[in-house]
């Protein structure tokens, strides 16, 4: 049994949707790739160029959001630059070893230790600062998930 093109697509999208909570899942792209895919298959006469600019669009979006939650969270929280980039650096392996939760024991554990030492002093203000820096870590799968949702939901809408 041949599976039409548009039900393959659709089931697609719902997949990196989900996996919008895997760390470094390109999920956006992938959105974005499959979209592009499908309007290959019709001529780029389906979905209209609007509405496949429009998920595309969504789709990039949402890898960019993914990309820079943490980032502009941390640093909305008082973290420098630097220390994120020491998160980030300890967080990733620790995702081969630990799973997910690795990289937001990494990184949040690193922004405080990293803190602390800049000024033994204010444990609050990095325990402050390690907090946004995970909240932004986990946010941007959330963010990047109702993003892709929507790419998901309305690719459906404009072509079944």
């Amino acid at each position: 049994m041949a599976f039409p093109a548009a039900e393959v697509a659709t089931a697609l999208l719902v997949v990196w949707t989900a996996s919008s909570f895997v760390p470094f899942a390109p999920s956006g792209v992938l959105a974005a790739l499959t979209v592009v895919g499908y309007a290959s298959t019709t001529g780029f006469t389906e979905p209209s160029l609007l509405v496949l600019f429009a998920l595309v669009l969504v789709s990039l979006l949402a890898s960019a959001a993914e990309l820079l939650s943490g980032v502009l969270t941390g640093k909305l929280g008082g973290a420098s630059t630097r220390t994120l980039g020491i998160g980030t650096a300890v967080g990733v392996p620790l995702v081969f070893v630990m799973g997910p939760i690795g990289f937001v024991v990494g990184l949040g554990g690193t922004v405080f230790l990293v803190t602390v030492s800049e000024n033994a002093d204010e444990p609050r203000v990095a325990a402050r600062r390690a907090a946004y820096a995970v909240i932004g870590a986990l946010a941007s799968s959330v963010i990047q998930a109702v993003m892709l949702a929507s790419v998901a939901v309305g690719f459906t809408l404009a072509v079944l």
